[in-house]
């Protein structure tokens, strides 16, 4: 518990800085909301399998604090942990940020169990590629791509790897990165620095999906241009089976632009 609460404020000041960590702690005094968050437990929803996973027969339900995933590598610390984006706002998403996929490569940072790789199979992309630093949760990934069978599922290929997302060799190409607020801001810095790195070696097009975006205003400083910022409702099943008791999702898209 003592652990789980120094990770989880160390993760907030790194995030908000010590005053706007303070304010929210003061704001929160006293409320479940608070010791909920602190304790990395909800009494909303269900805790039982997801309807994506009993419809199609795959395993990626479950909330799963960084704390608990063991991967051995450098920015396990700043791992936020795993929690599978609900499938009516990952489409409203996409299909508010309508590009020609054929054009692009789908890439999920931090793609835990692997369900929106899945959602993804739905747009005819090049290819769709997940990086995960527990390699447990890339092999569970794995499995359940093989596993996975729905009506709309398009035949592209797709895969995840066991790595660290700021040493990702990323695919030639343009790209859509997917983040679900996958680490702390040590690690997004590291990750933009290397994503723009990569992008100073081959200029190209990427657009960059951000879900429960906490680090918008780091984002922004990296000069990628906000193209919208949106709530998107989840539909009725979503909205039943979510394990906080929302009922919405705050999701923002950027445009990344290359060095001139």
């Amino acid at each position: 518990m003592r652990g789980s609460l120094v990770r989880r404020v160390r993760h907030w000041v790194a995030n908000r800085g010590w005053r706007a960590t303070l304010a929210e702690v003061l704001r929160q005094i006293g409320s479940a909301v608070l010791w909920r968050a602190i304790e990395g437990v909800s009494d909303r929803g269900t805790g039982e399998a997801h309807p994506f996973d009993l419809r199609y027969g795959v395993d990626t339900s479950g909330l799963i604090w960084g704390e608990r995933l063991r991967s051995g590598q450098q920015g396990e610390y700043w791992a936020t942990g795993y929690y599978g984006i609900s499938p009516s706002i990952f489409w409203k998403a996409m299909d508010r940020l309508g590009l020609d996929w054929t054009q692009y490569t789908f890439v999920d940072i931090g793609c835990g169990k692997g369900r929106a790789l899945m959602l993804a199979s739905r747009y005819p992309f090049r290819r769709a590629l997940g990086v995960e630093l527990s390699a447990e949760l890339a092999a569970v990934t794995n499995q359940n791509l093989k596993s996975f069978r729905a009506e709309w599922r398009l035949d592209l290929p797709a895969e995840a790897i066991a790595g660290d997302a700021t040493l990702l060799q990323l695919p030639p190409g343009a790209l859509v990165l997917y983040l679900y607020h996958p680490f702390a801001a040590p690690v997004m810095r590291e990750f933009l620095t290397h994503l723009r790195a990569s992008l100073r070696e081959e200029p190209r097009e990427l657009y960059l999906l951000y879900v429960n975006p906490e680090l918008d205003e780091l984002v922004r400083e990296f000069a990628l241009r906000k193209l919208w910022d949106e709530r998107f409702a989840m539909e009725e099943e979503d909205a039943a089976a979510d394990r906080f008791g929302a009922n919405n999702e705050r999701v923002i898209a950027y445009r990344i632009e290359a060095d001139t």
